[in-house]
């Protein structure tokens, strides 16, 4: 069984906003007053990712200054 994470990233993608570890959970934390700061009401774009992926997209944003956007490309 693969492990995943939910990811909430801004509209531009160009940050990870929001890691959960269910769909539930990040809806449940979008939707409360502390995910409401966090995503600043605005729209955001919703992924479901292999956790091993995500690190290693985290490392790279974080070593580059990348973008979400920049180093992913959503496959169906």
């Amino acid at each position: 069984m693969m492990d995943v994470k939910y990811i909430a990233v801004d509209l531009g993608r160009q940050r990870i906003l929001i890691v959960a570890n269910s769909m539930a959970e990040l809806n449940r934390f979008i939707l409360s007053q502390r995910g409401q700061t966090v995503i600043q009401k605005q729209a955001v774009w919703i992924y479901r990712i292999d956790s091993q992926t995500l690190n290693q997209v985290q490392q790279k944003m974080a070593q580059t200054g990348a973008s979400f956007g920049q180093l992913v490309r959503p496959t169906e």
